[in-house]
């Protein structure tokens, strides 16, 4: 498998040695351009373990790295414009005047024989227009930039914008949220409040377990996986469970405007209480793996989630997000999408509020079939 991941030429099966083999003719294939190479010379490159006393300092013979083992990205930017170390004690990646061409400790993230006097003429296309002192090959003027004068719908400078939804305001601007995020305003979508909704005072962050992969849709099937993590929990700190009456192995119902989850609890310092500002901000812990169906079934945490998406490539915001726990189970078939009532109403003085948010986000307009009245 990984034979096929790395490369090879179709007719003999000999692997190839990266990606720049590899050829849009049918003559190659190869699973991941990016692993190209893992399997060069017909060998794991990956289960490499040369000490490191039998090598440089950078190691490329322990492991390996993609793409084409490099360990660190545009590594022309360690030398200066005539293509010499910066510093002498730090020397990375370098010209090599007699053979004309980059060498170094690593793999030179850069045109190998591009000179570091090279200019591109006028008229130049593709990489004819990197000049050999613009190590950010992969911008189109070989730049590293801070002004992005193009191509993301909130630039050209980055700001820290918060999350949808947290217990805080943003300390550094008046703007909360993304302005350029993409909402979904329906009522099977409710959102809380930017920060400070007193509904849900805490913080819900989600994460992995090492045990069981992705969703956990193909592990849960695994009985000694199922066995290393048999149900649905949260992850809360000493302080948290004292002051909610939670017990470490108990149940506890997490709830957010959009559904409940009911899951066993797990009392542990990992989580500890945050300071932001004058107040104290608590977090709850919760892993993705659970779902209906599997060895091991359990409450799913994305029944939680607030559908928002960034506004470059529209990935869902999905890390972080505001809720509410209470010891004991759940209550059945308790969700927004069902057209229960999940959360409680919000006092009238954050109703009085003009909007959510300021200025009013992107947003994604429901089909004709399923118009409703946007919620502020």
């Amino acid at each position: 498998m990984l034979k096929e991941i790395s490369g090879y030429t179709v007719e003999d099966g000999k692997p190839v040695s990266g990606f720049k083999e590899l050829k849009d003719d049918g003559s190659t294939a190869s699973g991941c351009w990016l692993y190209s190479g893992v399997y060069a010379d017909g060998v794991n490159q990956a289960a490499r373990r040369k000490p490191r006393q039998e090598q440089n300092w950078v190691a490329p013979e322990w492991a390996w790295a993609w793409p084409v083992n490099r360990r660190l990205m545009y590594n022309r930017a360690s030398a200066d414009p005539e293509g010499k170390p910066w510093s002498e004690r730090k020397k990375y990646v370098w010209w090599d005047a007699e053979k004309q061409k980059w060498g170094g400790f690593d793999v030179p993230d850069f045109i190998e024989d591009r000179n570091p006097s090279y200019r591109p003429e006028k008229g130049a296309e593709g990489t004819d227009t990197i000049s050999g002192v613009d190590p950010f090959i992969m911008q189109a003027d070989g730049k590293g930039w801070l002004f992005a004068p193009s191509g993301l719908m909130d630039g050209p400078l980055p700001s820290h914008y918060e999350l949808e939804e947290l217990p805080v305001q943003n300390f550094l601007y008046g703007q909360q949220c993304n302005p350029a995020r993409h909402e979904f305003r329906r009522k099977d979508n409710p959102y809380h409040r930017a920060w400070g909704d007193p509904r849900f005072p805490y913080v819900l962050t989600t994460f992995r377990l090492t045990e069981h992969h992705t969703a956990g849709g193909m592990t849960r099937w695994l009985s000694w996986l199922s066995e290393l993590q048999p149900e649905m929990f949260c992850e809360v700190s000493p302080e948290l469970a004292a002051m909610v009456g939670l017990e470490n192995g108990g149940w506890a119902t997490v709830s957010t405007a959009r559904g409940e989850i009911e899951c066993r609890v797990l009392v542990t310092r990992r989580l500890q209480p945050l300071r932001i500002g004058k107040r104290v901000v608590h977090q709850i812990g919760l892993p993705y793996h659970w779902g209906i169906a599997g060895r091991v079934k359990g409450d799913s945490a994305n029944d939680l989630l607030p559908f928002v998406l960034d506004p470059n490539v529209h990935i869902q915001e999905s890390k972080a997000l505001t809720g509410n726990i209470v010891p004991g189970r759940r209550s059945r078939k308790k969700r927004a999408a069902t057209g229960r009532i999940v959360a409680p109403p919000l006092p009238e003085k954050f109703v009085s509020a003009a909007r959510r948010d300021l200025p009013q986000a992107g947003e994604r307009k429901p089909q004709p079939s399923q118009k409703v009245k946007s919620e502020e």
